[in-house]
């Protein structure tokens, strides 16, 4: 748990950044007493994302609202993955969300204002991945 934002929205980090652990993660959430469940999600490694896209997508969709980051590449360049980004995991979501809401904001700063404008209170915001989305969750809390 990271905190309430001060529209009281309940922030929770967790280092899913497989779909298996993204699925089952938001699978725990949907059994708590949220008005809506919101995935922040940011993809690790180049490679997963490309092979794991749809797979993402998936387990992404079982949320009200998904907002997908730019990759984590950690140890890999996106130059040795040409045409790999977060977009693949965005679009996949958004085949399977049957119409709930889907964003790709690459960057903090853009997913950071439109989490603002919309967490209210009763929801569960999740930002999901091994990577430093943890820091995101932590900006919402600040005033």
């Amino acid at each position: 748990r990271l905190g309430i934002t001060t529209a009281g929205a309940l922030v929770v980090d967790d280092y899913a950044h497989h779909p298996t652990e993204v699925r089952a993660t938001l699978q725990a959430a949907r059994t708590l007493d949220a008005d809506r469940v919101v995935a922040v999600f940011q993809p690790h490694l180049y490679s997963r994302t490309a092979r794991e896209a749809r797979a993402f997508g998936a387990a992404l969709a079982l949320a009200d609202l998904v907002v997908v980051l730019e990759i984590y590449g950690a140890r890999e360049r996106p130059e040795e993955h040409p045409g790999v980004s977060g977009l693949l995991v965005a679009e996949a979501a958004a085949d399977i969300a049957g119409g709930r809401p889907v964003f790709w904001l690459p960057g903090f700063d853009e997913a950071e204002r439109l989490l603002r404008s919309i967490l209210r209170g009763g929801d569960l915001c999740m930002t999901l991945g091994a990577g430093n989305v943890d820091e995101l969750g932590r900006r919402l809390l600040q005033t």
